[in-house]
């Protein structure tokens, strides 16, 4: 009898050291440990192989992540989150229409859940269904505020819409209702920050925005340059300056993404001229030898699709004291050739609102060529 009892406690230990290993893995995030339990799925738990599905789901592995959540519910797991995070693994398989009837399922257990319903709204998203998508992301914002993220979605429905007023509003209370650690907190700031920008043309409040996104993604520097843009354009130089130092910075410790490494320049401001885009780019590199290029100006065409004039301003020979050390040019995407206007700088750092003046000069034809050449296409 003693050595019965023994075993049997020692099954019993085993048993629970088993379940609680499965429930710190989960607890702890240790989704690699996790999965390996995968070879005992027969000995455990609906609730440990749920664990083990979520953690499948966590490693991107859906199809691993379905076939234990179908196990768990087979063994009597049948609450709302077990099929909801089915549900999100049929989604990321694209198998939309399974994926809703999972969702349905976990809304009919827990019918006022922000998340669930948040997630009904995004299918039809995914599936081009945008009335419905907002309707039912209307409906999500009703209930008890748990999850926050369906109020941005109302925002960018109505963004995509383009009633850019309601937008901007709608995109300022999911602010207040989204959580910071939900990615689409700062989805929600960048958007703030460019309906700022090219809707109500409040420049100091687009900075804020991107100022705000960029302490939570602080590598992110996309919105660098879209921040330096919003200071520019609110003529505030010397704070678009400090931007731009930051990058530099970012620059030459290889930091940037790959693109911009190699093209060596970033936008930094933009300003409109007769239906016309124009971008502004500086270089990262320190122009020190003549006709290095320290600035870029690319006229677009009216549909926004086609640089029409480039600009540039190059170094040049300074043969006086306060003699121009940087001069205004022009690259005829055409024909190659090389034009010199009689416009420079003595400074290095050269004013934007100045230079915008000298290229709109030339575009009005209120400023003509000083010499060209041309080098071929």
């Amino acid at each position: 009898m003693k050595v019965i009892t023994t075993f049997a406690l020692i099954v019993f230990l085993f048993s629970f050291s088993n379940s609680q290993t499965v429930s710190e893995l989960f607890n702890s995030r240790d989704y690699q440990e996790l999965v390996k339990f995968e070879k005992k799925a027969n000995k455990l738990s609906p609730e440990e192989l749920y664990m083990v599905g979520f953690a499948f789901f966590q490693l991107e592995n859906d199809n691993k992540a379905i076939e234990l959540y179908d196990m768990a519910m087979k063994k009597g797991l049948d609450d709302g989150l077990v099929h909801f995070h089915k549900g999100l693994s049929l989604f990321y398989l694209e198998k939309y229409n399974d994926a809703m009837e999972e969702v349905e399922i976990a809304l009919s257990k827990e019918p006022t859940n922000q998340e669930f319903m948040n997630q009904k709204g995004v299918i039809y998203k995914y599936q081009g269904k945008n009335d419905k998508a907002l309707e039912v992301f209307e409906q999500a914002i009703e209930l008890p505020n748990t999850y926050g993220e369906p109020f941005f979605w109302v925002a960018y429905c109505y963004h995509e819409k383009q009633e850019f007023e309601k937008a901007l509003g709608l995109y300022y209370v999911a602010l207040e209702n989204v959580p910071p650690e939900n990615s689409y907190y700062k989805a929600t700031l960048k958007s703030i920050g460019q309906l700022e920008y090219t809707f109500t043309k409040d420049y100091l409040k687009s900075a804020k925005a991107y100022t705000q996104a960029i302490e939570i993604d602080n590598e992110n520097y996309e919105l660098y340059y879209k921040l330096m843009k919003s200071y520019n354009a609110a003529k505030e130089y010397a704070k678009a300056d400090s931007v731009f130092k930051v990058v530099q910075i970012a620059f030459e410790n290889g930091k940037l993404p790959k693109e911009d490494m190699e093209l060596k320049t970033v936008a930094v401001a933009q300003f409109e001229w007769n239906g016309h885009t124009a971008t502004i780019w500086k270089s990262l590199v320190e122009p020190k030898e003549m006709l290095d290029i320290s600035y870029k100006v690319f006229v677009l065409n009216k549909e926004g699709d086609k640089i029409e004039r480039r600009f540039v301003v190059e170094k040049t020979i300074q043969l006086e004291k306060d003699g121009a050390k940087h001069l205004l040019c022009e690259q005829d995407r055409k024909t190659g050739t090389h034009i010199t206007y009689p416009y420079g700088w003595s400074v290095d750092n050269i004013p934007l609102d100045d230079l915008q003046k000298a290229v709109i000069w030339v575009l009005e034809g209120k400023m003509n060529a000083a010499a060209s050449s041309n080098f071929g296409r």
